[in-house]
């Protein structure tokens, strides 16, 4: 009985020796299997924060940077673009009702005609300052060539319906329109780049779309020069009704030449 006491006795101390060092070894696989799982999710949202689709990891990696196309406006600029065309902006809540719309507010009135030169810097800065609720890009720059266009700035995703149904049309049924709202809103307002050939003649607009972007992905050229087409005409469409024309529009040497006659009040859903 002694000798079987013993020998379990000393039986036992192996039998703990050989146990520990599995537990050790099982707990040691684990760093390295959480690690494996962090870089197989890190990898894709790297991945996908340089091209614009994770909000905060895009905004670190610059996706969400709106192109900065060289071009700073001041205060002094919106000053200058209302003394040269005499507009001014009003709070849709105070807008009269429209004559020529029964059950509608005016939005366009008290048509002026002009023959105008307005800089690079006095566009953005009417963009940036005018304060309407529904304008679809923020951060606005624009950039005019010999005949060319380019806009740069971020993209108000949730305003995109609200834009739409205020302008009327932009050649796509409303869910595609809201399809691309949500991306939009997952992209968390994504940087725009478009640069086109543009001109005006007798009220006709001729647009030819050469480069697009939102974030680091390239647009269709085709949708995105049929939806600046479409939306641009339901805008002059409705501004038409209100004395809206354009004769001549061209850009060169960092201005835009306007000659027509447009609405110098406009009453705007105000932020």
């Amino acid at each position: 009985m002694v000798e079987e006491v013993e020998n379990t006795e000393l039986k036992q101390p192996r039998s703990e020796a050989k146990t520990e060092p599995q537990k050790t070894k099982k707990h040691r696989k684990w760093p390295w299997i959480v690690g494996i799982i962090v870089i197989i999710l890190l990898i894709p949202i790297l991945v996908l924060g340089y091209f614009g689709f994770v909000p905060g990891v895009s905004a670190i990696m610059g996706a969400n940077k709106a192109k900065d196309l060289g071009i700073h406006w001041t205060a002094a600029d919106y000053a200058s673009y209302q003394q040269k065309t005499g507009a001014q902006f009003l709070n849709f809540a105070n807008a009269p009702d429209n004559p020529n719309r029964p059950g509608k507010k005016l939005v366009f009135a008290d048509p002026k005609q002009m023959d105008v030169n307005l800089t690079e810097q006095e566009i953005p800065a009417t963009i940036n300052s005018v304060g309407w609720l529904w304008m679809p890009i923020k951060n606005a720059q624009v950039r005019f060539g010999d005949g060319t266009v380019e806009i740069s700035g971020n993209v108000n995703a949730q305003y995109i319906p609200n834009f739409v149904n205020f302008i009327g049309s932009v050649g796509y049924p409303e869910s595609e329109v809201n399809q691309a709202t949500r991306w939009a809103k997952l992209l968390g307002s994504p940087a725009i780049y478009i640069k086109a050939s543009a001109s005006v003649t007798n009220d006709v607009l001729t647009l030819n779309v050469t480069q697009a972007k939102v974030g680091r992905f390239s647009l269709p050229m085709d949708i995105t020069s049929n939806v600046l087409t479409n939306g641009t005409g339901s805008i002059k469409t409705q501004a038409t009704s209100e004395g809206y024309e354009a004769k001549n529009v061209t850009f060169a040497n960092g201005q835009m030449h306007f000659v027509g006659t447009t609405p110098t009040t406009v009453y705007v859903k105000k932020n």
